[in-house]
């Protein structure tokens, strides 16, 4: 059996790619935060990815910028995120 890890999903680059392998990475039990590291344009399919999201229950969605509805974090969040996480994927 493969321990749970904390994973820290940070999309950078290609928001609608990190949501969904966020939402992957819960069917193995994972603990995983999701983290904007930047402002992206909101289209119908970057929302049905985040509604991957939501229904995967990763609950922690945060953001460096204000973007959308997303909590705002400072970069020394970020850098605890990055601190406590197990592994962090950055896409």
């Amino acid at each position: 059996m493969t321990a749970t890890k904390k994973i820290l999903v940070m999309a950078r680059d290609d928001a609608e790619e990190a949501m969904r392998v966020a939402a992957g990475l819960t069917i193995f039990g994972h603990e995983v935060r999701f983290l904007f590291a930047d402002e992206f344009e909101v289209t119908p399919r970057f929302e049905e990815n985040a509604e991957l999201l939501e229904l995967a229950d990763v609950d922690e969605i945060t953001t460096l910028v204000p973007f959308a509805e997303c909590e705002q974090v400072s970069a020394d969040q970020a850098a605890m995120f990055l601190a406590e996480a197990d592994v962090t994927l950055v896409l």
